[in-house]
């Protein structure tokens, strides 16, 4: 049998050839090895920037992002909805749309083009996912309530960056962010089910739109992770990705391992780095149908948690992950 080396070394090895050596992946035997460790064998050491892993993140093809200046932040009405103090409930949220797990054979695009609407209240546009210059682009905003935007995705996935901001949360009709592609069918999302966890909508042929969010006014950090999974067999599992603060700038890079252990358990574990590769934690939790659920440990034990949801993909640029994070005393969504 192999022996059980820690997944901190087991991740260390680097690429010396070329993107696709297999050498510089955990193999379905390290995972299985790792994942019956305390910790899947991650300590608290600092790490070179990005697990001086930056060829593999580059072979992962993670979705960059930019930041938007939204000319809407100046609109007075949003502008009192965000002042401190103000009456008002307010969540960061992602949303993105696309292939998921995303076929890098894809040869036809398809046209999300359309709205985003809020059924109150309004929203100002913090990012853009990987929004290309020749086809994608946030149209002029005419209203605070919604956006319209132009995105055509092939193999992999657009997204924005909002925030969300409902004056009236009391409201026994829950607020809903509606997605309407020009010319199709519209989907509407019940903001209130990110209690829960992501939502996904599946809108077939291998499409999908996955929103998660926090809420924005807790004294407290929060933000998104995401990035590619990667299944090794029907058992094991490797990830790795980005992590991002509540406006979805990027402030880290995550990646670990998931598997099921001979005692039957679906585990996951993880390790968190800065951008610097400074330890903000390790993630250790649970995994099943699509979803993940964490706590965020850092060198003085619990810290936060993680909640997400993951495709799996058959190669390390296939797969993905959206989830959020947030320190212990964030209220509940």
């Amino acid at each position: 049998m192999r022996a059980k080396l820690p997944l901190a070394l087991l991740l260390s090895a680097t690429a010396v050839a070329c993107v696709d050596d297999s050498t510089s992946r955990p193999t379905t035997d390290d995972v299985a090895n790792a994942i019956e460790l305390e910790n899947g064998g991650l300590d608290t050491s600092d790490e070179a920037p990005m697990f001086g892993d930056d060829i593999a993140y580059a072979a992962a093809q993670i979705e960059g992002d930019t930041a938007m200046a939204d000319p809407m932040a100046s609109d007075p009405t949003i502008v009192a909805m965000g002042a401190p103090g103000a009456n008002v409930v307010a969540r960061d949220l992602v949303i993105v749309w696309g292939r998921m797990p995303a076929d890098r054979d894809a040869t036809v695009g398809r046209d999300w083009s359309g709205e985003l609407r809020l059924s109150r209240g309004g929203m100002l546009v913090r990012r853009k996912i990987a929004f290309e210059q020749a086809t994608d682009r946030v149209l002029p905003r005419t209203s605070r309530d919604a956006i319209s935007f132009d995105s055509v995705t092939r193999p992999h996935a657009d997204g924005l960056v909002l925030t969300v901001f409902d004056p009236d949360a009391a409201n026994a009709t829950p607020l809903t962010l509606t997605y309407t592609p020009n010319g199709g069918t519209a989907h509407s999302l019940d903001l209130s089910q990110l209690a829960n966890g992501p939502i996904v909508v599946d809108v077939g042929d291998g499409n999908r739109v996955v929103v998660a969010g926090h809420r924005r006014a807790d004294a407290c950090d929060h933000g998104f992770l995401r990035g590619r999974w990667h299944a090794l067999s029907a058992n094991a599992n490797a990830y790795r990705g980005i992590v991002a603060n509540s406006d979805g700038e990027p402030v880290g890079h995550i990646r670990g391992i998931a598997g099921t252990r001979q005692n039957g358990d679906a585990v996951m574990f993880g390790k968190f780095i800065d951008r610097d590769g400074q330890f903000k934690g390790i993630l250790k939790g649970t995994f099943e149908n699509g979803k993940f659920v964490a706590r965020w440990l850092d060198r003085a034990g619990d810290h936060g948690q993680i909640h997400g949801v993951y495709f799996a993909g058959p190669n390390e640029g296939a797969g993905g992950f959206l989830g959020r994070w947030s320190e212990s005393s964030c209220a509940a969504n």
